[in-house]
């Protein structure tokens, strides 16, 4: 009997032993997941904000830490006037003013530096909206609002990347207003997306943008409005080398231009929402 026991203890001790060592291989053995890289970087809506003004305090409060802000009181929450976006931003571009100054908002998001970034939004012009000559409408910039206004990246340091509306003989253009390395121009250069802004409808822009690699025209710059592909570089050379990440989503709306002939000839509005920054495509 004492056999039979002492048997079955180390039979046991064996069996304890065996499977003890094989968890253990297994532990050694597993490789550690990845953490997953987050695809949201910044979100931006206005469904919990009160309507009324819109201050900078709000905006830090629903969208985290803001580098600069220019409201001067031309910012409000609103209701959706289709009845589609819940509350809704919007923007007072008054009479016979042009420039950021006087007329629309602007501020910068910082963003984790990246070599590729979607940008998604809405905006809708109210009716009545005086496009005069054009303006600026939000996107993706290198070194926040530097390069703009004139002032160029001639050592390849940065860009920027926003929309435009432009009268045309056609009708009221959307474009990517361009600063970068190899501009031509005194101030932005146009990239046509061939699509004619109206009043009274909201239009979805989504832009992405990929870096060249070191000093090769090899960067991509693509638009999409309302889900149609309208723009689509791939010869692009943004920065040189290592300089020149994508580093700031820069809301910058507003008529200008300089002169007064940019200046809209009545008070006119624009609603924007769903503000995204991805790592990923948006879907359509």
């Amino acid at each position: 009997m004492k056999k039979s026991i002492l048997f079955l203890l180390l039979v046991n001790g064996f069996v304890f032993t065996s499977c003890a060592q094989t968890e253990t291989e297994s532990l050694e053995n597993s490789t550690p997941t990845d953490p997953v890289e987050e695809n949201i970087i910044f979100e931006l809506d206005f469904n919990e904000a009160n309507e009324g003004a819109y201050t900078k305090q709000n905006l830090i409060e629903e969208g985290g830490e803001i580098r600069w802000v220019s409201f001067d009181n031309r910012g409000s929450i609103v209701t959706d006037p289709e009845g589609t976006k819940g509350n809704v931003l919007k923007v007072d571009y008054p009479e016979g003013t042009v420039g950021p100054q006087t007329n629309g908002i602007q501020f910068i998001k910082d963003l984790p530096s990246s070599n590729e970034y979607y940008l998604d939004y809405y905006v809708f012009f109210e009716d009545g909206f005086d496009f005069r000559k054009g303006g600026k409408l939000p996107g993706l910039t290198s070194g926040g609002s530097t390069y703009t206004g004139g002032v160029h990246p001639d050592n390849g340091e940065g860009w920027s990347a926003r929309y435009m509306w432009a009268t045309r003989n056609a009708g009221v253009e959307a474009l990517v207003y361009f600063y970068y390395i190899d501009m031509d121009s005194q101030y932005g250069e146009s990239v046509n997306a061939g699509v004619y802004f109206e009043t009274g409808k909201w239009y979805r822009l989504t832009q992405r943008i990929k870096l060249n690699e070191d000093n090769l025209s090899n960067g991509i710059m693509q638009v999409w409005i309302d889900g149609v592909e309208v723009i689509n570089n791939t010869n692009i050379r943004y920065r040189l080398w290592d300089k020149g990440d994508i580093d700031s989503f820069y809301f910058s709306t507003f008529h200008g231009g300089a002169s007064d002939d940019w200046a809209p000839q009545n008070d006119s509005f624009a609603l924007y929402d769903g503000f995204k920054v991805t790592r990923e495509k948006p879907q359509f």
